[in-house]
Parts: structure tokens; C-alpha cells; sequence
């Protein structure tokens, strides 16, 4: 048995067997014990000639329990200590008694291990832990270790004090258990995800037991869980307050009607709220470049606007403000007045300011308006005068003419005589009209032909007019009456030709046209400003410079003018717009840059019935059940053209954009003809007659717009329109023009021409 236990021992890795036989306590030990390095010289593990080799407080333990061994047969398994030349070693012994049949013990067995590399690695871990241990007790987070089954195994210091909790009372015992309150709540869920997932977790809760919020951090470790965390109530708190009161100077800033900005001085950006897209036009993006700002002032006030700021920062003014002429994105002049307030920090330095931009544009016409309105009121009281004394100047001619002519039989002195009455009379009717457009008195309305009013108008216009312009005044004989106040259709005249003329600076030609038009309800529809019957239509065209769509977007507005200082008070368009809506008319512009401009003015006329019924009985040509498609994204044009088109004959489908356009189109290919809008969303005319093109090569197209011009014309011709009508347009316009386009045929109708 001895041997076989020797030779077991012996197969285990490190272990060195002995044996000491009794009671001789002769000993036999294997190779591994002498291949312990630096033992003493003829070393026996267990005998009592070894004991010195041991520590001394390890030494009564060995002998106890070799002792106990010997006698009693009580087995040992110690660690103790071993002395060597240079170094402590640590040793593993273990040892058991062998007995006889008898039941005596006569021999002792065993084996002995150095374990000096485990020791030492287990004394470095246990080093290791304390200053780990150390280490979390004294950060300032809370620090817990859970392990898998939910226990807490640690709790540092500043974990008790944040969770006014004894480690002692946590120590051992289940999370859940400990606090119930976590259970369904992002405590437990986001535990649980770095316990399963492996996966490390980090959020900001409350808790409401402590009412307070904490920032926790989760990471999962092979025993459990490491769990920091602090409390960030106060910094939640101030928070809250600072992103409550940045909502509410945000909110206060999209309330106001100023332009708000808020510029950091530290980093040099600056935040603008809406209103400077409202009031200038200006994208709002985010920050910007404070430096931007300076850009966007008038060249001349630039400098005195950035001393005077720069100033206010230098000199540790609380505020600034100054007031200048402001860049709007359309290039056009705003004035405003610009004022800021400067936070500064500990050390005075500015490092924040904010303020906000009010446009005073519209109060400086108005105070313009004001003082230009004092002095026409100056002016129609000298012109009061000045009639006054013409007319006491007339009345004696007119009367002496009379009395000259009584008895007079010359013919070429009745005739001289003549001469002076029509013109006396003649000057004081002009006196009259100047009057009463001074002091703004507004004259009778009555029964007028336009054609009378041409030729006066035509006569001031020459004697006031550049040779280089040609001047053109036609109306038919046959041109309907309107009924209106004379002086206020001189005075449109008057301010569309000189408008004109101003446009000309180079010479050109001035075209006044009058014409009679019976509108119907497809046009009135579509303008909304009118009402179906006979009109007049007077046209008043330039070739000179132009006007750009932002220019004709503002020219009716009061005080709005391109002129220089001095020689426009913006006031002309204006008048005429109110002049024409009081009559119950309309006027429409058409300009491009270069290509001159044309104002058109519709006024109800009185017609007679045979000129009425004329117009209005002229047969048209009827469809034959083709199909068109209507493309437009107005209702009201779709609606009106629809009923127009079923009444002559035709088959209508309806699109809203071109996308829905070329989707019907897909499924309808029998349609012969398409009328579309260019201008609309989603997809415009241009884009979705060439899909409709790509589609069919031949498909008959009219393109329809309100706002023609060259350029579109030719993107028009690209896409393959074969016909242009310009909006609005009559049923005469509208049924002539797809006749024309199904059978090929060239315009036929004012109102429509071909693109090519």
C-alpha cells in the first residue's frame, strides 16, 4: 500500500513523496523533494533534525502534527515556511500514517510541494485587492458590486452617504429586495441589459425614494456588476432653468417682430431668429460669422456703425445701439435701428451680447408720406390761389369775346374770335382739372370716350417728351365709353407715359392702345378682380429697360420707387392702382429686364348692343369628343376650363401638378391634346412636358402663363409646346386655341401664339 501511495503522490505534477519508517524513523523521500532548490544539506521534511530549517512560529505546528500523526494517526496538511541561504521558500506538506495488520503504526507518508509561486502570486492578488478596495473607497462617485445572483458583495463610503444607507445593512442581501422600488423602472431594465447583454450602460434617473436624480454608470464584470453613480440633482436643476429660460428667449425671440440675434464674443458666432428671413429675406440656418453682419450694412454707414460698436465693447458701456441702412437679400435698402445689450464677466470683459433689429423702413415712408402730404396741402392751397387769379384772368377774355363778337359780320374776325373762346375755355377747364387734383376733390363721374382723352394726353406728351421717343397713340372709332371721373383717367395716362418715358433714357417708342374686350366668365375667373361684359382695354407699352420680377412684385407699393432721390416719390403707381380698383377695373404688368414693359388697364365700358352682341355671338368651333388634360395647380382655372372645354364638345381630365399629370396621361393615352401650366409644385410645366414628350414625341402640347417672357418662351419651344396662352384668357382664346393645336393651324386669336 505504502508503495502504491509513493508512486501516486509521485505522478502529481511538482509534488515530491517521502516516507519515514517507525519507530527507526528512517526516511525515504523521491526526486522531487531534492529537486526543491536551496534546501539544507541532508534536509528530512518531517523529521525533528529538519525543524530547524522551518520559521520558528512554524515549527510548533509540524511537530503538533507529526506528533498527532504518529500516535493517533491523524493525517496533516500544512503551508509553512522554509529558511534557504538566500530566500524563504513556502512549502506544502501533507502526510498520513500507515499501519501494520496488527492496527500499529509503522510508517508515516507524504508528500512536499513548493508553493512559493502561488503564495507569492496570491499575497500580490490580495495586495492587488486592498488597494482596489482602497482605491473605490475613497472616490467621489458611489461605487456597488452585484453579483449574478443580485447580491451586493461592495459598498464604498460615498455609496452609504449618497444612499443614506449602511454598507452593513446592503452587504449580502438582494438589489431587489433592498429596493423594491426599481422594479419596473429604468433601474431594472438597463441593469439587466449590461447583466445579460454583457454590454456596458449609462443613464440619468430619478429616483424617488431620495427625490433626486442620479447619473449611473453600469459595466459588467465576470462576477456581476460595477455599478457608479452620483447624485446630479443641482446640476440638473440649473439645468432645467438654463434650458427653460433659453426656451423662453427663444420663444419670446420667434414672438417679436424684430430680427433677434444673440452673438457670442468668445467664439465669434452669432444666432439669428426668424425674423431676419421675415423682415430682410435672410435664411436662418444656424450661427453664422459674426463678422457677417458688418457685410450686410450699407457701404456708407459700414465704418461708422463697426467704431461705434467696437467702442461700446472697449469702453464698458452696458448697451449699444445706432441706427443705419441695412442690406436686405433682394439687394433693396432697409432702415433700422439696431440695439444691444453686452454681458460682460468677473473681469469685465464682454463675452456675450444680445439684441434685436427693428425695420423702420415703413415708418420713414410714412414720415415722408406725412411731410410730402404737407406739402401738396401747401401746394393745393398756392394752386387755389393761382386759379383763382387765372380765372379772374379768363372770365374778362371770355366775357369780352362775347360782346366783340355781337355784331360782327367778318368771317376771318369770327373766326379769330373763335379761336380765343375755345381757348379760353379750354384754359379754364385745365384750371379746374389742375384744382381739383391738388386739393384731391373728385370730380363727377360721367360718360367718357377715351379717344377725346387720347389726344390731349398725346399733346402734352409730345411738348414734354425727347425727340428720340416715338409716341403713339391709337384707338378704333368705334371704341366703347366708360363711365369715370376725366381727371383721374388723365392723371393714369399722364403717370404710365412718364413712367415710360423715364424707362427710355436712350430714346424708344411709347405705344398707348385702346381697344374694346368682352370678358367672360373663364377670364374673370381666373383674374378674380372683374366681372363678365364689355371692358376696355388700354395698353400702355415701352421698349426700354425693364423691370425684374422683384421689382414688379413692389411697384404698386406706396413709396416705392427705382428713381433716384429726388426725382420719384413713389407715389405714381400707387395712385393708379387705387384709381383703377375705384373705377371697378384692373391693371396687369408685363416687363423683362431689357425687353420694356407694358402696363394693361381693364375698365367696364358701356357698350352698344350691336357691338356687344357681335363680340360675344361669334361662332366657334366645337370638339368631337377629344380628350385634353388640364394641368394646373389653381382649382379654380382647372374648374372653369373643364366646364368650358365639355361645353364645346371636348373630354377633360384634370391634373394637379405634372407628376399627377403624367401618371393620368400613362393611363388615358387616347388624350389628344395637354394645356399645362408652367409655374407649379411638385413638378413645372417645363419638366412635365418633356416627360410627356419622352412619353409620346407627338403629343400636342399649349403651354399657358401668367407671366410670359422670352426666356420661358424659348424653354417652352424646347419642351415642344406648340401654342402659348397667356393667362388669363377668354373661352374664345381658350376653344381657338386647342382647335388650332388638333388641326394644326396657326394662332387665329389675340391672346395665343405659337412657340416657334
Amino acid at each position: 500500500m505504502a508503495e502504491a501511495l509513493l508512486r501516486m503522490v509521485e505522478r502529481v505534477a511538482r509534488l515530491g513523496a517521502w516516507r519515514v519508517d517507525l519507530p527507526s524513523f528512517t526516511s525515504t523521500w523521491s526526486d522531487e523533494v531534492r529537486g526543491i532548490r536551496d534546501l539544507p544539506a541532508g534536509f528530512v521534511p518531517v523529521l525533528d533534525q529538519a525543524m530547524d530549517s522551518y520559521l520558528p512560529e512554524d515549527r510548533p505546528g509540524l511537530r503538533a502534527a507529526i506528533t498527532a500523526c504518529a500516535e493517533q494517526g491523524t493525517p496533516f496538511d500544512l503551508e509553512l515556511r522554509l529558511k534557504t541561504p538566500d530566500r524563504l521558500i513556502w512549502v506544502r506538506v501533507i502526510g498520513e500514517a500507515v499501519r501494520d495488520h496488527t492496527g500499529t503504526i509503522t510508517q508515516l507518508e507524504g508528500a512536499i510541494q513548493d508553493i512559493t509561486a502561488r503564495r507569492t502570486a496570491e499575497e500580490e492578488a490580495r495586495r492587488l485587492a486592498h488597494v482596489v478596495s482602497d482605491t473605490l473607497e475613497h472616490i467621489a462617485d458611489g461605487f456597488v458590486m452585484i453579483d449574478r445572483q443580485w447580491r451586493f458583495t461592495f459598498m464604498n463610503r460615498e455609496a452609504e452617504r449618497q444612499t443614506a444607507r449602511a454598507r452593513d445593512s446592503l452587504l449580502g442581501r438582494n438589489l431587489w429586495e433592498a429596493y423594491p422600488e426599481m422594479l419596473g423602472t429604468v433601474f431594472e431594465t438597463s441593469y439587466r441589459k449590461a447583466m445579460d447583454e454583457n454590454a456596458t450602460v449609462e443613464f440619468e434617473a430619478w429616483f424617488e425614494p431620495l427625490q433626486s436624480w442620479f447619473s449611473i454608470r453600469v459595466y459588467p464584470a465576470p462576477q456581476g456588476l460595477a455599478i457608479y453613480f452620483y447624485n446630479i440633482t443641482g446640476q440638473r436643476e440649473a439645468r432645467d432653468q438654463a434650458r427653460i429660460s433659453e426656451e423662453r428667449f427663444r420663444l419670446l425671440a420667434r414672438a417679436t417682430n424684430d430680427a433677434i440675434w444673440d452673438i457670442d464674443l468668445v467664439t465669434n458666432r452669432t444666432w439669428r431668429n426668424e425674423g431676419f428671413e421675415t423682415l430682410f429675406g435672410q435664411k436662418t440656418d444656424g450661427d453664422e460669422a459674426a463678422d457677417l453682419w458688418l457685410t450686410r450694412i450699407h457701404p456708407d454707414d459700414r465704418q461708422r456703425v463697426a467704431e461705434g460698436f467696437e467702442r461700446a465693447l472697449r469702453d464698458g458701456a452696458e448697451s449699444w445701439s445706432d441706427e443705419y441702412r441695412y442690406l436686405r437679400q433682394d439687394a433693396t435698402v432697409a432702415h433700422v435701428f439696431d440695439r444691444g445689450y453686452i454681458i460682460r464677466d468677473q473681469a469685465q470683459k464682454p463675452v456675450r451680447m444680445i439684441g434685436g433689429i427693428s425695420d423702420l423702413t415703413e415708418r420713414k415712408k410714412l414720415e415722408a408720406q406725412f411731410l410730402r402730404a404737407q406739402r401738396m396741402e401747401s401746394i393745393g392751397t398756392l394752386v387755389g390761389g393761382i386759379a383763382h387769379d387765372l380765372n379772374n384772368i379768363l372770365s374778362p377774355i371770355l366775357m369780352s369775346v362775347g360782346l366783340l363778337r355781337d355784331g360782327e359780320t367778318a368771317p376771318d374776325r369770327i373766326s379769330l374770335l373763335e379761336t380765343i373762346e375755345t381757348s379760353g375755355r379750354r384754359g379754364s377747364d385745365m384750371v379746374r382739372q389742375v384744382l381739383a387734383f391738388a386739393r384731391g376733390v373728385e370730380g363727377k363721374r360721367m360718360q367718357v370716350n377715351v379717344r377725346h382723352l387720347f389726344r390731349d394726353v398725346q399733346k402734352m406728351m409730345r411738348e414734354s417728351i425727347a425727340k428720340n421717343i416715338d409716341v403713339s397713340f391709337t384707338a378704333p372709332q368705334d371704341l366703347w365709353t366708360v363711365t369715370a371721373d376725366v381727371t383721374q383717367l388723365h392723371q393714369i395716362l399722364m403717370n404710365l407715359c412718364v413712367n415710360a418715358r423715364d424707362a427710355m433714357p436712350e430714346g424708344g417708342s411709347l405705344t398707348v392702345v385702346a381697344a374694346n374686350q368682352v370678358l367672360d366668365e373663364v377670364y374673370t375667373g381666373m383674374t378674380g378682380k372683374l366681372s363678365p361684359g364689355p371692358h376696355i382695354a388700354i395698353t400702355v407699352a415701352d421698349s426700354g429697360t425693364g423691370m425684374s420680377l422683384q421689382t414688379q412684385e413692389r411697384i404698386f407699393e406706396p413709396f416705392f420707387t427705382t428713381k433716384e432721390l429726388g426725382k420719384g416719390t413713389g407715389l405714381g403707381l400707387s395712385t393708379v392702382l387705387t384709381i383703377v380698383k375705384s373705377h371697378d377695373g384692373a391693371i396687369d404688368v408685363h416687363s423683362e429686364i431689357g425687353n420694356g414693359t407694358r402696363f394693361t388697364i381693364l375698365l367696364p365700358a358701356v357698350a352698344t348692343q350691336s357691338a356687344g352682341a357681335v363680340t360675344l355671338e361669334t361662332p366657334l368651333p366645337r370638339g368631337h369628343g377629344e380628350l385634353v388634360m388640364i394641368v394646373d395647380d389653381e382649382e379654380k382655372v382647372r374648374t372653369l376650363a373643364r366646364a368650358t372645354l365639355e361645353k364645346f364638345g371636348y373630354r377633360v381630365i384634370e391634373a394637379k401638378h405634372g407628376a399627377e399629370a403624367v401618371a393620368l396621361y400613362a393611363q388615358n393615352r387616347d388624350t389628344a391634346a395637354v394645356i399645362t401650366d408652367l409655374a407649379m409644385p411638385v413638378m413645372d410645366g417645363f419638366a412635365t412636358m418633356v416627360a410627356l414628350r419622352a412619353i409620346d414625341p407627338m403629343l400636342r402640347l399649349i403651354a399657358s402663363s401668367g407671366q410670359s417672357t422670352k426666356d420661358g418662351d424659348a424653354r417652352a419651344r424646347e419642351s415642344g409646346v406648340k401654342m402659348l396662352l397667356n393667362k388669363p384668357y377668354t373661352v374664345d382664346v381658350l376653344i381657338r386655341a386647342v382647335d388650332d393645336v388638333l388641326h394644326d393651324r396657326p394662332p387665329a386669336s389675340a391672346g395665343e401664339h405659337p412657340a416657334g
